[in-house]
């Protein structure tokens, strides 16, 4: 099967997931833009194999893109995204071509507030009778229902942003994550790690004030970068807040490296479509304190028992857990819904997925 991908920039995961993938059908990837806007330079170091990349033009991509579609000979277009321009033109040339595709989103979570011409752009680019939607869990399949109609074909596949090699046996055991702080120069005596830029959308300054409570053998490490540090910087030393480290941007292993040595990972974000940092920490066996607004901790942590998911303003409700800590079971737990969400898993049901849609779609 020849496969085009289309896709808003080259984001790691993506390209960790293409050379599987490319293992099996002949694919191309087109990607709209060269990174996105916020991202440290870092994050786009990595690059993919077994697969064909393009990037459109910064003049014209719209048309670059309709050229591709036209002269590739593709046997199935994925649209991974309706909102940019380039996407839109591929979707409405997908339409008027009456061409099957599929229609992907990497998450995705109704607003409780949106303006009628949002909501008319969603409906217009989204709703299609040609297209199969893909989503990867049940709260992004009610948002492309809610936007596509309710008898649409959903079909849900694996998400994940973690090799089946990068989880551990089993997790790490108290001695274990204290060596692993000596080793990465970490004071205190316990971790307590959260992913995220250093953007109001993440809402760690809810974690800063919560630290206000915390004593100095317990460290905090927020790994990102964003225009809230020097902010960040200025809560810190007013408030004396000498456990708390500003990480910046580590790259993936040295991420995970840090997760398994923590006794839990933070996730306060006051809205994601779907959150990697959830299965990350997981997969470390470190469990995960979730805020209710990312569809990774509702799909992954909430009714697993490998985590809690709760309201970051319930200070009270954080405080206890952490005093009391997570029982060896749930880092186990941890372990094992990871092990559910790897790119192998992954593969694995987007192949499934091809398979039915080209029994359905023989001509």
């Amino acid at each position: 099967m020849r496969l085009l991908w289309v896709f808003s920039h080259p984001a790691p995961y993506k390209r960790e997931f293409f050379s599987l993938l490319g293992e099996h059908v002949d694919l191309t990837a087109v990607f709209e833009n060269d990174r996105e806007g916020g991202r440290h330079p870092g994050f786009y170091q990595a690059k993919g194999e077994h697969y064909v990349e393009k990037l459109l033009p910064r003049r014209g991509k719209g048309k670059a893109l309709l050229k591709e579609m036209r002269e590739g000979s593709y046997d199935l277009v994925v649209m991974n995204g309706w909102a940019k321009p380039a996407e839109m033109r591929g979707i409405l040339e997908l339409n008027r071509r009456k061409a099957p595709y599929l229609f992907l989103i990497n998450g995705g979570r109704i607003k409780e507030r949106e303006s009628f011409l949002r909501k008319a752009l969603k409906r217009k680019f989204i709703r299609s009778p040609y297209a199969t939607f893909l989503s990867p869990d049940p709260i992004s399949s009610e948002y492309l229902r809610h936007y596509a109609g309710r008898d649409i074909p959903v079909r849900e596949y694996v998400y994940s942003t973690v090799h089946a090699s990068e989880i551990p046996d089993r997790p790490a055991t108290r001695e274990e994550r204290s060596l692993m702080m000596r080793s990465f120069s970490i004071p205190g005596e316990r971790l307590y790690t959260s992913i995220g830029n250093y953007i109001p959308r993440k809402n760690l300054m809810s974690l800063l004030r919560l630290w206000r409570r915390m004593g100095k053998e317990d460290t905090l490490l927020l790994l990102g970068n964003g225009k809230e540090e020097r902010e960040y910087r200025r809560f810190i030393d007013e408030n004396g807040l000498s456990n708390v480290i500003l990480g910046g941007f580590r790259s993936h292993e040295e991420t995970l490296s840090l997760l398994r040595a923590s006794e839990c990972s933070f996730f306060p974000t006051k809205e994601d479509i779907y959150g990697h940092a959830v299965n990350e920490s997981l997969s470390q066996g470190t469990p995960v304190i979730c805020s209710p607004n990312t569809n990774a901790g509702l799909h992954l942590v909430q009714g697993r028992n490998d985590g809690l998911v709760v309201s970051f303003d319930n200070e009270e409700a954080i405080i206890r857990q952490l005093k009391v800590g997570f029982a060896e079971e749930i880092r186990e737990n941890a372990l094992a819904v990871a092990r559910e969400n790897t790119y192998e898993a992954m593969l694995g049901s987007f192949l499934s997925i091809l398979d039915e849609w080209e029994n359905e779609h023989k001509k």
